[in-house]
């Protein structure tokens, strides 16, 4: 008998113990559940390594009185960058061209497809962004949607306004936010999108594939 209600007792204790083990990991998962699933493309000919000077791109008017992109301003995209690509020891170049532009983007409410958004910038895609990833929902496919709160990043060549790089992640990001809220959140998202650049350099490998 007394054994008996030991094992009851070990058995009540450990079950207790597992669901709150479950509850902590399931908290976890939902503060962080909106940064998941970062997606990023890169046209792998390109000598990411070398890149170390960025500037941010100016933006077309239709961009400038945007009014999501005025909001993704105010609440610290670009100092977000700016300290991520810092830490990276990519710096900031004012006074002469930069090796890339940087743009962003934050989609609202009403979302906005890849070949909008790529209109908006008059981007230069060239071939290497004719390939998918995801489900066929890549950057060539220019009817998929990114869906509201939405941030991204993209990395342009100079020459020709090439996109070369593009990164995005879905955010908790919203007006009835605090300020502060907010910033947080964009910096979190700067840095899951920004985490695995500049990407492993693949051009020499590259180049040397091809026959002289």
């Amino acid at each position: 008998m007394l054994l008996h209600t030991l094992y009851k007792k070990n058995k009540l204790i450990t079950g207790l113990l597992l669901s709150l083990l479950l509850t902590a990991c399931s908290s976890s998962v939902t503060t962080v559940s909106s940064l998941l699933g970062a997606r990023v493309k890169y046209d792998y000919a390109q000598n990411f390594k070398a890149m170390q000077k960025y500037n941010f791109n100016p933006a077309p008017d239709t961009i400038k009185n945007n009014p999501d992109y005025r909001f993704i301003q105010s609440v610290g995209a670009t100092l977000a960058i700016e300290n991520t690509m810092a830490a990276k020891k990519i710096r900031k170049e004012r006074h002469i061209l930069p090796d890339f532009w940087v743009n962003y983007y934050f989609v609202g409410d009403k979302g906005i497809n890849i070949g909008q958004l790529n209109e908006l910038y008059s981007y230069n895609l060239g071939l290497v962004w004719d390939d998918k990833y995801g489900n066929g929902e890549g950057i060539a496919n220019t009817s998929h949607k990114f869906s509201a709160g939405t941030f991204i990043i993209d990395l342009v060549s100079p020459e020709g306004n090439r996109l070369i790089w593009r990164g995005s992640v879905p955010t908790s990001i919203e007006r009835d936010k605090s300020e502060d809220k907010n910033r947080q959140l964009i910096n979190k998202a700067v840095e899951v999108i920004l985490d695995s650049f500049p990407p492993e350099n693949f051009f020499k490998s590259l180049k040397d594939a091809v026959p002289e």
